[in-house]
């Protein structure tokens, strides 16, 4: 089983006197890796943020924005302060009366004065905000979560597609290099008669140049290594543990390793056209990988 490491997610929330919002977006990286963007009057919730997402994730980039405003209109809009007020509103009566002849001052003008409005001062209820953007959190990092799932499902058949592929491949590189060994002989022999005139080569010295020969081009134990490997890779994708990435791609690293040696041990046709295929599959497989959580 296999998730991806990209998802969006984004929740909102309400309740005693405030709305929290989270959007949260994944993407790709070596090692998790968040940025939380937080109001400052509540960087005391940053911390929760981040232990939630490492909770549930191992690797990626996440950048989260929280935002949480007041919906308590008391909370929100400016407040007439009263002493000021009434101050203001004795100093426009005396004003009114020794000028005289004037328009008596009224509401109106006193409510243009600036200096008697106040922005209340904000209690915050520390236990509400918490519940919410606890709640906020957990249903974007959901979506998130199923998103990532949804594209692992399209990764896991693109894997298996080209693990198959390999094993085509494997399958042919393993039946050549079964031949090859007896076509290297007939061709050392008949190379040998034309060097010594048409007289048969000494038998011993064709056995040390067979073994020499067979020694340099064995590719029996790449072969067995290969195939391991992509067994261990298929049953990494198809176990019921969440298959680890960072795993998924070393194991490509060895298959590529393990491809390059039989191609370079290899003068086969059949042998080298097989690694060729294999390792243009291998290349896509380790960019795939990249994106495995």
């Amino acid at each position: 089983m296999i998730h991806s490491m990209t998802g969006f997610g984004r929740s909102r929330t309400e309740g005693a006197g405030y709305s929290v919002t989270v959007e949260m977006r994944a993407l790709n990286g070596k090692q998790l890796d968040m940025s939380v963007r937080i109001p400052k009057n509540f960087m005391e919730f940053e911390d929760l943020c981040r232990k939630t997402v490492s909770e549930k994730f191992r690797r990626g980039r996440i950048d989260m924005y929280v935002g949480i405003e007041s919906t308590d209109i008391r909370q929100k809009a400016p407040q007439i302060s009263r002493e000021l007020a009434l101050y203001y509103w004795d100093q426009l009566q005396q004003i009114h009366t020794e000028l005289g002849r004037t328009e008596a001052p009224s509401l109106d003008h006193l409510l243009k004065v600036p200096h008697i409005y106040e922005t209340p001062e904000i209690v915050v209820d520390q236990e509400a905000v918490q519940q919410l953007l606890a709640t906020a959190v957990s249903d974007a990092l959901g979506q998130v979560e199923r998103m990532r799932i949804l594209e692992g499902e399209s990764l896991l058949k693109d894997f298996e597609n080209r693990i198959e592929a390999l094993r085509k491949d494997l399958a042919i590189v393993t039946e050549r290099a079964g031949t090859v060994v007896d076509e290297y002989k007939g061709k050392l022999e008949e190379r040998m008669k034309q060097l010594l005139g048409g007289t048969e080569p000494d038998e011993n010295r064709l056995l040390q140049e067979i073994a020499f020969i067979i020694d340099r081009a064995d590719i029996n134990e790449e072969i067995v290594r290969l195939g391991s490997h992509l067994d261990y890779i298929q049953t990494l994708l198809t176990g019921p543990k969440l298959a680890d990435g960072r795993r998924l791609d070393f194991l490509i690293q060895e298959l590529h390793r393990e491809a390059n040696t039989i191609g370079s041990k290899s003068t086969d046709l059949d042998i080298v056209q097989a690694v060729v295929r294999m390792k243009t599959e291998i290349g896509k497989l380790k960019e795939q990988a990249q994106n495995i959580e």
